[in-house]
């Protein structure tokens, strides 16, 4: 009996994967060709300053717990101009091509070795080979030779072009890239202020705009996102938990083709939902008030970043859906107001003006009275990090970025009471166009009637009980 119930619980599963589209690819077919990472570096290199050098890092492993990892992530600057996804790496990229070991060089990455043992624990490395091979990368050398063979004289450089330096946890996973980084604070002992400035606004500027393959790789992350909303909303009933509810969103992203969360999952109910940046996630009995989902999937090194509150009943009460629509209103008229040469304390100011008004008129404030019901900016860029390099002066075509207005209303506010516990917020995705705006997740349901109308529908969580009765 007991493997029956397994086996029906695995069909179920399965049945909810072919359901909903794949964009599963190979770990080395990211969606992005080495000539877009070759384009990116030769942009870089156009916008740097004469007789300029810039130096990368690529991130440091993370420790977990004791003798385990944080699975590795790229530094996304690094991925960008590299695509390169392995740790104890650096990138060089000159201005103007550099006389080394009497051959001309515009730009040089240092990687780790092959090594069949380590590759039998920890999967597999490109190697020198790889890297030029996968990722067309000419001069690729030992990290082990990094500023000793060939080697490069930062002293006839006017610049030096570096972020800050990474910090670097101890143990044997790190040595190569703190022994490199070491390397380098020897021959640039102070870097110079302005040449930090320089080089993230470059980054900000090219970082900020996106090509049409990155807008095809964040079509599908928005996708993932938002099929994992719909799953979800399907399955929140009284008596599910917080964690369930994340649980579905993220098995979604994984049958999907996604690898990881671009952040940390929100998935608060009731006073929880009031909570900006909740992450717990661990009231396990669900009964009442509205949850409030903010989570979105990482596809390729892309993120999306998708919110939508919706109620546990499957229906607003009064005044959950008097807020909902504050927020509503707030979100639609901040989006159609998202065109090329409109900027973004534009949009700011059109949702908290939509939204002050909306609170005075259900007397939660007085006409004209500071609050703290809006506690954030309403955008950010998107990409590679959910909070994305960016500028955020005029709205340019090939900007990605969110509109995400709220209202929080926390247990022993000063209003009336019925309000309490309320926590609401709305995000869509937004494509600027040379024309306009594309809303990337439109599909997902905003609206009062049609959210209730999805939430009807049995979910996921609901076949599994059945299967286990």
């Amino acid at each position: 009996m007991k493997r029956n119930t397994l086996y029906l619980s695995f069909c179920i599963l399965i049945s909810l994967a072919f359901s909903i589209p794949s964009f599963a690819q190979s770990w080395f077919d990211d969606g992005l060709s080495p000539e877009f990472h070759q384009g990116r570096r030769d942009l870089l290199r156009e916008k740097m300053p004469e007789n300029a050098v810039a130096v990368f890092f690529n991130n440091p492993v993370k420790n977990r717990s004791n003798d385990t990892e944080f699975e590795y992530r790229p530094n996304s600057d690094f991925y960008y101009l590299t695509g390169f996804r392995e740790p104890n790496a650096a990138l060089i990229i000159f201005k103007t091509p550099q006389n080394i070991a009497g051959e001309m060089v515009s730009e040089m990455i240092f990687v780790q070795p092959r090594d069949p043992s380590r590759e039998q624990w920890d999967g597999e490395r490109l190697g020198i080979e790889g890297v030029k091979d996968k990722l067309k990368i000419k001069h690729t050398y030992l990290n082990t030779d990094f500023l000793k063979n060939p080697a490069v004289d930062f002293d006839k450089f006017s610049q030096t072009l570096s972020f800050n330096l990474p910090e670097i946890e101890g143990g044997r996973h790190n040595a190569t890239l703190r022994a490199m980084v070491d390397a380098f604070k020897a021959v640039n002992p102070s870097p110079a202020r302005p040449a930090d400035q320089i080089l993230s606004q470059i980054m900000n500027q090219m970082r900020g705009i996106k090509t049409a393959e990155e807008i095809e790789i964040l079509r599908k992350a928005v996708a993932i996102s938002g099929h994992g909303h719909i799953e979800s909303f399907k399955s929140i009933k009284p008596g599910v938990s917080e964690r369930a509810i994340q649980g579905v969103h993220e098995f979604v992203h994984k049958a999907m083709g996604a690898e990881y969360v671009g952040y940390g999952s929100i998935a608060g109910a009731g006073n929880n939902s009031t909570i900006l940046h909740y992450v717990y996630n661990s009231v396990r009995d669900l009964q009442e008030g509205v949850m409030l989902m903010d989570i979105g999937a990482e596809y390729r090194g892309y993120s999306g970043d998708i919110t939508r509150t919706v109620p546990v009943k499957g229906k607003f009460s009064p005044e959950e859906k008097a807020i909902y629509e504050i927020v509503l209103r707030a979100l639609e008229e901040s989006t159609k107001a998202s065109k090329p040469g409109a900027d973004f304390r534009t949009l700011g100011q059109i949702s908290k003006e939509i939204i002050d008004e909306g609170l005075a008129e259900l007397g939660i404030i007085k006409k004209g009275q500071n609050h703290r019901y809006l506690p954030h900016g309403v955008s950010h860029h998107l990409g590679l990090d959910v909070h994305d390099r960016g500028g955020y002066g005029p709205l340019e075509p090939g900007m990605v970025f969110t509109i995400e207005p709220g209202i929080y209303i926390p247990n022993g506010s000063d209003c009336d009471p019925k309000w309490w516990g309320i926590g609401i917020r709305i995000e869509d995705n937004i494509l600027i166009t040379e024309n306009g705006h594309e809303n990337l997740s439109a599909f997902v349901p905003r609206s009062v009637a049609d959210i209730e109308k999805v939430m009807q529908e049995e979910g996921v969580l609901q076949k599994l009980m059945k299967s286990m009765e």
